[in-house]
Formats: structure tokens, C-alpha cells, sequence
């Protein structure tokens, strides 16, 4: 079945007053939009956002990816891009789905909705992650894949957006796994509950579980994952990796279970209502 293809969007305008909705398509949720940047947190003095991104859940029904930028006049510019979450499961990427639409930051008023087109985003390949590790922080990017894997949350305090981060832990990610945590560039709290945020400082945690610092990550216990995907990189074996980024979680794995169980219990009532 084809999902909702329709990308609701809008731009907030915040600063420390508050945040509010400047433009935005047809039947969105401006309060929620509102809500959201401020959870996001007041700017600490002197640090400077010139490009973040974030996806969190947005309501029941839907996911928003989020473009973060400096303003003229001290403002928080916030670009929202609202999919159902039928949609985020097929594509999982908030950094690509962000790329593909450029931010108008001087629109006002009502702004179009968008579409996503009928097709998945390209396969991650080989050479693609090959770069993502060799380019980057090869410890901190295994350790944090392996964390955000087995459940953990991650934050890493830097002056400013850490976008090759980021965006490289979500490039090692399962599919699976990408589908059910949310990442942030950069962010000024904790309040959203990211499972993998950049921050200036080290927040006072509000979410539990408490997160792992950049340390922690690195020293990181290596397992299955973080072994197999390194392996599968550094041999050049496609087919492991391929196998390795469609892996079902430790929930589906549960979910399934329960499934069999479920099946079992209902083929054995039917068996002896039929005898």
C-alpha cells in the first residue's frame, strides 16, 4: 500500500520571547510546530546555529524533519517538513528529506504543500560508507552507531553543529534502526529526547535513559554490529552489508516472536474445536 505522500510545511520564527509560525501550508498544526521549537531551547549566549537539523515525532500520526538556522535580528529560524510516519518508515533519512526541499526563509503567510515522489531513496553503498569512516571519527562514529543500536542515547558537546556526525551515524544505521530514533545536529536542551544530539554543553538530562557522553561512546563495548559492519566495509563484501543494514531490531525480533506465539495459540484452538 502506498503511503501518504503529502509533506506538510511551515517556518517559526524564535527568539527568547517565544516562537510563532510565519508561513504554513494548508491543515497544519502551527501549536505543535510552536511547541516543538521551544522545546528545542533557548540559545545559551553566544553560540551561533548556521545550519542543524532534527527530526522528531510530530503528534500521533506524523514525524517532522527540521531545519535549523541563524536569523537576521537574533532569531531562531526553524523549517518544518511534516510526513506521515507510514512515509518516514519507506525513507528513515531526515538529512536526505530535508536536502531535497530548500528552505524559503522569507516566506510569510500560506505556503504549498509538497510531495514526495513515488520511489525509495537510492541504497546506501558500499562506497558511501567507506567514505563516512574514513573521513570521520572512526571510533566515535562505531561506538555511537553501537550505542544508538542497542537502545542508548548519545549526546556529544561541541561549539557548534556537528552535520558530518550526525548525518554519518544515521548513513551506518540499520534501516530498522533508523526508522525508530531521532537524531539532532545540534540542539540547546534535552527536552525532546533526542538519541543522538550534538549540544554546546552538557544538558541537565530530562529523558531517560540518561545519555552517553562522547567518552563513553568511544570506550563503547564493541559487538555484532559495529564488528560485522566494519568487516563487511573494509573487505568489500556488498552482499554482508547489504544483509547487515536491512537487519531486524531487537524489537522486531520480539514482535515476531509474539506473532509465532500468537499464530501457535490460535492454530491450536482451531485444531481442537475442529476435533
Amino acid at each position: 500500500m502506498t503511503p501518504d505522500l503529502r509533506i506538510r510545511q511551515a517556518v517559526v520564527l524564535a527568539d527568547a520571547r517565544g516562537a510563532k509560525v510565519v508561513a504554513h501550508s494548508s491543515d497544519f498544526d502551527t501549536a505543535e510546530a510552536e511547541r516543538i521549537s521551544v522545546l528545542f531551547g533557548p540559545r545559551p549566549a553566544g553560540v551561533a546555529c548556521p545550519v542543524a537539523h532534527f527530526a522528531c515525532p510530530f503528534g500521533a500520526a506524523h514525524v517532522a524533519v527540521v531545519r535549523v538556522e541563524d536569523r537576521p535580528g537574533d532569531y531562531l529560524g526553524f523549517r518544518f517538513l511534516v510526513l506521515s510516519r507510514d512515509l518516514y518508515r519507506h525513507l528513515g533519512d531526515p538529512f536526505t528529506i530535508s536536502d531535497r526541499y530548500p528552505a524559503n526563509w522569507h516566506a510569510s503567510g500560506s505556503l504549498s504543500e509538497l510531495e514526495w515522489p513515488q520511489e525509495r531513496l537510492p541504497e546506501r553503498t558500499l562506497e558511501q560508507l567507506d567514505v563516512v569512516l574514513r573521513e570521520g571519527d572512526g571510533p566515535l562514529l562505531l561506538g555511537g552507531v553501537q550505542a544508538v543500536v542497542d537502545g542508548n542515547r548519545v549526546v556529544v558537546v561541541r561549539a557548534a553543529p556537528d552535520e558530518a556526525l550526525a548525518r554519518g551515524v544515521w548513513m551506518l544505521l540499520p534501516e530498522r534502526t533508523r526508522i525508530d530514533r531521532w537524531p539532532a545536529s545540534f540542539a540547546f536542551s534535552d527536552e525532546l529526547g533526542f538519541d543522538l544530539a550534538v549540544h554546546p554543553a552538557a544538558p541537565a538530562a530530562v529523558r531517560r535513559p540518561l545519555p552517553l557522553t562522547e567518552d563513553a561512546v568511544k570506550d563503547y563495548p564493541p559487538s555484532s554490529y559495529e564488528l560485522n559492519l566494519q568487516i563487511a566495509i573494509e573487505s568489500r563484501d556488498r552482499d554482508a552489508l547489504r544483509r547487515l543494514l536491512a537487519r531486524r531490531t531487537a524489537d522486531d525480533t520480539l514482535r515476531l516472536g509474539l506473532y509465532m506465539i500468537a499464530f501457535a495459540m490460535v492454530a491450536a484452538v482451531l485444531f481442537r474445536f475442529v476435533l
